[in-house]
């Protein structure tokens, strides 16, 4: 089973991503509201690693761009999608390593078949 951790500051948007990756069979084990609560998850040793994390970019006490890249540096294996609202950090995220990017608003077909696809990969 897949493991996705979601970090968004929109509750609404953590609670909506939940219920559909539950529905599909995914297991979100944890959701940050910043890239800090993130970090932190990352840090504690106890913490199992996703193997997913949904990411916006545009959040308070440390944006979606610097946790990617401090993310990385931690584990180099995990696949990091931003979601976004923000198409200007497009490019950044790809080249510090995301492996895809979603403009906000999305659909939940394009999330989970991106999703699908990254897990036959």
């Amino acid at each position: 089973m897949i493991k996705i951790m979601i970090v968004e500051d929109m509750i609404v948007i953590q609670e909506i991503l939940k219920e559909i990756f539950n529905l599909k069979g995914y297991s979100v084990i944890y959701t940050a509201s910043d890239g800090q609560e993130a970090i932190d998850y990352f840090l504690n040793p106890n913490n199992t690693y996703p193997d997913l994390i949904i990411m916006d970019h545009r959040m308070p006490n440390k944006d979606g761009l610097t946790a990617l890249k401090e993310i990385l540096e931690i584990s180099s294996e995990i696949k990091i999608v931003f979601v976004s609202a923000d198409e200007s950090a497009r490019n950044e995220a790809l080249k510090k390593g995301a492996i895809s990017y979603l403009v906000k608003p999305i659909s939940i077909k394009d999330i989970l078949t991106l999703i699908d696809e990254l897990v036959i990969s």
